[in-house]
Order: C-alpha cells, then structure tokens, then sequence
C-alpha cells in the first residue's frame, strides 16, 4: 500500500515540475505600467476613461498608427495613467470570435461617474474594422460607447474611429454643466485637425433619434419632433432640452402664437402645451404630412396622398378643404396671406385669399420659403447638376435673380435682413450651411444628414444636422435683432452661447 502511494507521489512531482518547465519556456513578460495595467503590443488603439467628480468625465482614444508614435506608446501611456486615465485596453479584447475568427459580439464596459448632483451611466463596447488595402482606419477594430443620464441617453452609440481623418474622433468630455463635446483629430499625424468654421458661433445639442423637423415659438424655445425616439424635444436659450413623449412617431410640428404646439402623428394632428401636456387629438387623412399654422392661428396640413389641404381652427376642427397637387409636401403663407403649396411631382399651387387656386408652370418644387408677398423655390436634382433657387412673384412669374446651387436642399429659410439660408448635402455627402445674400454667399459645415432649419425671434439659426442632433448657429446673421417697440430689450438673444469645437458625429454605430 505504500509503495502504491509513493508512486502516486512521484507521479504528482513529475506532473508539476514538466508544467513549471513549459510554463518558464513559454513565460514572456509583459510590459507592466505604474498601476499594473497590461499593453498588448500589437494593439494600434487605446481608449482611457477619467472621471472627475468635481469637472468633468473624459474618454481619450489614441491611435498609434505611425512609427514614431509607436516607439513612444509605452511612455505616453504611462504618463497618462500617472495622470489619472484608467487604461480600458483596445477594441479588440472586447470582440467575441468563433472558432473561425468571426466577430460574433462584443464585451461591454459598464463605467459610472458622478459629477456633482448627476450620475452618468456609460457603456463601452467594439466592433470589427473592415480591412482595406490601402490601410486607412477603417482597416482597424474601434470602441463605441454609450452615455445615459437617468433615463435618457444624452450620447448614443458613437464609434471612436471610423475611415477617414476628417471623422475620427479622439476624445468626448462631460463637463460640470452637463455639456458634452466631441473632439476629432487625424490619425496619422495624431494632431487636431481644426474646424473651417468659427467654433465661437455655434453649438451642437442633442435631441433624440431622428429628428425630422424643427420649429420655434414667440417666446425663443425651439422644437423639434423625433421619429425613431417617438416623442418631441424642447430647447430653451440656455440650451436645456425637456422631451415630451407621444404615443407614435411624430413627423411634422408647428406653434401657433400662443404657445400651442401642433405635432402630426400618423394620420391625427395632437396638440400639446408649453409643458407637453396633451390638451387634443384630431384625427385627419391618412397621408398627413405638413403643418403650418398662419398669423391668426389656423392650422392649414396637407394630405400628401389626396393633394388636399385641410385649414382647421386652433380647436381641430375641419373649416375648409381645398384640391391642390399630388405629392404636396410643404405649405407656407406670404404677407398677403397667400398660401403657397409645394409639390413633389406636380405643380407649384397658389391659394389666393379669395379661396382661388392658381397652377403654376413650376413642377416638383424641392424646397419653398417667402419673402414678402414673394417666393424663393428650388427645383432640379443634385445627380444631374440642375438644382437651381429662383425668385417668383404671386402670379407665378420668375423674377430676374436666380442662383445654381451645388447642394440637395433639406432645408430654406429667410432672416429679417433678406438672407436666405439653405441646408443641404454634397455629392460627396458632406452636410452644410449656405448663407446667400446679394453680394456673397458663406458655408458652414454641417455633419451627414442634414434636416431643415429655422431662425428664431434673435435671428439665430437652429438646423436639424444630423440623425440626432440641432446645431444653433449665432451672430451670423449681421447681428440682425428685431426689437419690440413695447419692449427695447425684447430682441436681445438672452442666452449666453457655449463655444463647442465640434459636431456630434452623425449616423455611426447605428
């Protein structure tokens, strides 16, 4: 019996001195940092996360794409620790593979930062580059992450590399305030690339998930209704944003001048206070589309399947219908409350006070807005080089100005200094801004996915810039301030706008 255990014994010895062997051949260690956080050599992309309760939460990425970059990594990375940052690693030792090596899904990071009175809720994920062969960055794996606060997500998924070096982003920071900026730079080079614009005239501010037209009120708060999110946002001067949630997916909205906000939802039109409680549903047509409220308070919508537009009073009822054109999609009244009715594929219609109809020769009208008792209108198709504004008169007459444009119009609008504002797209697909006065035009970028825009009472400009965020652009307009005889101070913009050093990026990590 004992020489039977003593085999056993030797046999155990055996066992753990061959594993200590393989173990020491095979031992290689890693390069170790102040706080004992690993560095995997062959990664190319680091994402580190700072938390600072009394200023501000902090993702920096790093991109170590270059040779000289990568023979500093060790020190730059330890540094930052010694800083603060906490190392999250690369994008890749969060990706799940198969036996194959196919990305199935990915580990999340649940992260959580307190900054004064508001915890913020972060959730950091990846996914797989496309590799490419002329390495750009898509070729490599990228982080995404996620930021709620309470119940709202202030920040949705948001890659923090994507495949080209005007769009990869570098850092994303929540300050004191509740703000949160996103900060791009160039891979290759690893320096900030800076902004065409003037960062001082604008800010980007969340909304919600596909916003799909913008308002504003006689009080400067400024509206917008969020299909996907399915509710409305609500902008004050400061940049403070209330959500009002609707049963269903909101497409078009107005205000009337008391305050009142008109939304369609569907095939109804609902009415909702200042507060976003909901004082009315009123049920129209089925393929409701605009909704424009004139001076004294009717609600004109069209039917985009019928060609009918429905004038109802502030209560919802149905007052008169008119027969315009197949496809109307855009309603606006001049100062001689001629009603100006944009079509997709028919003719631009007149509706005259008098309750006449008038066709115009004008087909498929892209985009419509007045000055006066006259219109600006584009037509034509990006594809084949025809977008083109032109001025009309009542009677349908084109007037001599007239101008090429070079964008797809989402968006048109005019400030009480007679510029014309236009959103739009490239054909690249690039998103901008085009200021148009007689003498000279001026752009400003936008990201992908413009929507439409309007001017508030200060004569600021707020456009839908994406598939979640409205940027106001301010002090563009000449400082062109409409002030109340009533009231001197009446048209001061009282907010105090935040310097932002870049949009939000648009239409990733969906």
């Amino acid at each position: 019996m004992k020489k039977y255990w003593s085999k056993i014994l030797i046999i155990a010895v055996s066992f753990v001195i061959i594993i200590s062997i393989i173990f020491v051949i095979n031992f290689k260690p890693s390069k170790t940092l102040s706080n004992s956080s690993k560095i995997s050599d062959d990664s190319n992309t680091y994402l580190f996360y700072k938390c600072n309760p009394n200023g501000e939460l902090e993702f920096k990425n790093l991109y170590f794409y270059t040779q000289n970059e990568q023979d500093k990594k060790i020190s730059t990375i330890e540094s930052l620790q010694q800083a603060g940052y906490k190392n999250l690693g690369g994008p890749d030792e969060l990706l799940i593979k198969d036996s194959r090596g196919f990305v199935t899904s990915t580990k999340t990071i649940n992260l959580s930062c307190k900054i004064r009175d508001f915890t913020y809720n972060i959730t950091v994920g990846a996914m797989t580059g496309n590799p490419n062969p002329v390495g750009q960055c898509g070729a490599f794996s990228s982080h995404w992450i996620e930021i709620e606060k309470g119940n709202s997500t202030i920040l949705p998924k948001t890659v923090l590399q994507t495949c080209n070096s005007q769009s990869a982003i570098s850092k994303i920071t929540i300050n004191s305030a509740g703000q949160i900026q996103v900060y791009k730079t160039n891979p290759y080079s690893q320096s900030g690339s800076a902004n065409p614009m003037d960062t001082n005239k604008k800010r980007t501010i969340y909304v919600g998930q596909t916003p799909d037209a913008i308002a504003t009120d006689n009080f400067g708060n400024i509206w917008v209704s969020n299909y996907q999110s399915q509710n409305i946002a609500k902008i004050n001067q400061d940049g403070e944003v209330d959500l009002f949630n609707l049963k269903g997916s909101p497409t078009n909205i107005a205000v009337d001048s008391y305050g009142n906000v008109f939304v369609i939802v569907e095939d109804s039109i609902i009415k909702l206070t200042q507060e976003g409680k909901i004082i009315g549903t009123y049920k129209i047509a089925d393929g409701l589309n605009y909704i424009f409220i004139d001076p004294q308070n009717n609600v004109w919508v069209d039917d985009w399947k019928d060609g009918k537009i429905f004038k109802l009073n502030e209560n919802g009822n149905i007052t008169k219908t008119y027969q315009a054109s197949y496809g109307a999609y855009q309603i606006i009244m001049d100062k001689s409350n001629n009603l100006w009715v944009a079509s997709s594929y028919g003719p631009l219609i007149l509706l005259y006070p008098n309750g006449h109809i008038k066709e115009c020769s004008q087909c498929c009208v892209n985009k419509i807005t007045t000055a006066n008792n006259t219109a600006w209108i584009t037509t034509g198709k990006l594809l084949d080089n025809s977008i083109m504004l032109r001025h009309i008169n009542a009677n349908c007459e084109i007037l001599p100005q007239s101008y090429k444009l070079n964008i797809q119009p989402t968006g048109i609008a005019i400030d009480n200094k007679d510029n014309i504002w236009i959103s739009g797209n490239k054909k690249e697909g690039e998103g901008v801004l085009e200021e148009i006065s007689e003498s000279e035009m001026h752009v400003y970028l936008l990201g992908k996915f413009p929507g439409p825009l309007v001017i508030d009472k200060y004569n600021n400009i707020w456009v839908i810039s994406g598939t979640n965020t409205v940027t106001e652009f301010y002090k563009l307009a000449n400082n062109a301030q409409t002030k109340s005889s009533e009231n001197p101070t009446s048209g001061l913009n009282p907010h105090l706008p935040i310097a932002i050093h870049h949009t939000f990026p648009e239409n990733i990590g969906k």
